[in-house]
C-alpha cells in the first residue's frame, strides 16, 4: 500500500481503486474513516463512470444495455502504480476485457494523491483513448470521523465558503434521484448536521454549492476545495460515526430519464483524444486546544 509524509501529513493509498485509506496529521490523529464493516466499509471510494446507480444497474451507451455497478467499477479494481516520489503518488487504470463489458470505450484515468505542506491534493485525469465521444462521470465519497479529532462532542457543521443550494433532493426507493425537492438546510452557506437527516438517506444538491467547503466543530476543521465538481452529496449510514462530503461530476439519473448514460444528469462528454480533470484538496486542522494538550503531554 502506497504511502507519503511530510512535516504536516501521512497518507496511505490503496491500489485497489485508487483509494485513500488513511489521512494523519502528524501528531498522530485519523481523520478519515476507517471502514468498521458494522457501519460501512468504505473509506474514500472513487466513483467512476458514473456517480449512483442506474435502473435496474443497467446504462444504455449507443442504444446498447451494459450492466454497470452502483458507483461504477473504478472502485473495485485494482490500478497500477504509474510513479512515485516521497511527496506524490500515481495511479492508473486503463480499459480492459473487464471494463468493456460494461462500458465499451477505451479510456484512461490517472490519480494522484500530492502532499502540499498541510494539504493533501487529490487529481483525477480522465482520457479518452477512444475514436469516438465518451460519456461520463466522476465523484468523490471521503468520510470524515464525525465527531472531528479533537472536538469532542462539540456541534459539528458544514459550511459553504461560497455557496447555498435552493433545493435538496433526495433518492427513491432504487436509488434513483426524485423530482422533488425539500428545502436547502444550509442558512446562509451553513448547515448542523444531525444523524435524523439521514434517515432519508443520502442528502444531494444539483446547483449552487460552490468550490469551497469545510467540515469543522471543536475547533477541529477539514477544508475542502473540489475543481470541476459542481455537484455534493451528503451522506451518513444513520447512527455511524462517520460523516461524507462528497464533490461529484454528475449524480444518479432522475427516477423518469431513463438508463441513457451521455443523458444522466451531469454527464459529460468528451470527444476523442480529449481529456477532462477533476480534483479536491484537503486540509485538516486540529483545535488549537488539542495541539496545546499534546505538546504538554
Amino acid at each position: 500500500m502506497p504511502s507519503l509524509q511530510n512535516d504536516s501529513l501521512k497518507i496511505e493509498v490503496a491500489e485497489r481503486g485508487a483509494e485513500l485509506r488513511s489521512l494523519q496529521t502528524q501528531d498522530g490523529a485519523e481523520w478519515l474513516w476507517q471502514g468498521d464493516p458494522a457501519w460501512w466499509t468504505g473509506r474514500s471510494p472513487l466513483l467512476f463512470p458514473v456517480v449512483g446507480k442506474s435502473p435496474a444497474d443497467q446504462v444504455s451507451i449507443e442504444g446498447k444495455a451494459y450492466p454497470m455497478k452502483p458507483h461504477g467499477f473504478a472502485r473495485t479494481l485494482d490500478f497500477t502504480v504509474a510513479g512515485k516520489s516521497q511527496t506524490q503518488v500515481d495511479l492508473v487504470l486503463k480499459a480492459d476485457d473487464t471494463t468493456r463489458a460494461s462500458y465499451p470505450f477505451e479510456f484512461e484515468l490517472v490519480m494522484s494523491y500530492k502532499l502540499d505542506g498541510a494539504s493533501l491534493w487529490i487529481g483525477a485525469m480522465l482520457y479518452n483513448r477512444d475514436t469516438r465521444p465518451m460519456p461520463a462521470q466522476f465523484g468523490f465519497h471521503p468520510a470524515f470521523n464525525w465527531p472531528l479529532p479533537g472536538a469532542g462532542s462539540a456541534t459539528h457543521a458544514v459550511v459553504l465558503e461560497d455557496g447555498n443550494p435552493s433545493a435538496c433532493y433526495r433518492l427513491d426507493a432504487d436509488k434513483l434521484l426524485m423530482r422533488t425537492t425539500e428545502p436547502t438546510p444550509f442558512v446562509a452557506g451553513k448547515m448542523s448536521p444531525a444523524r435524523e437527516m439521514f434517515d432519508a438517506d443520502a442528502m444531494i444538491f444539483l446547483d449552487g454549492v460552490g468550490n469551497r467547503m469545510r467540515f469543522e466543530g471543536g475547533g477541529s476543521s477539514i477544508d475542502i476545495l473540489a475543481q470541476n465538481l459542481p455537484q455534493l452529496g451528503i451522506w451518513q449510514k444513520p447512527g455511524a460515526p462517520y460523516l461524507c462530503i462528497e464533490p461529484w461530476q454528475g449524480t444518479a439519473p432522475f427516477n423518469d430519464t431513463g438508463d441513457a448514460l451521455d443523458t444522466r444528469n451531469g454527464a459529460i462528454t468528451l470527444s476523442p483524444r480529449a481529456s477532462a480533470r477533476f480534483a479536491m484538496q484537503i486540509t485538516p486542522r486540529l483545535s488549537t486546544s488539542s495541539v496545546s494538550k499534546m505538546s504538554k503531554d
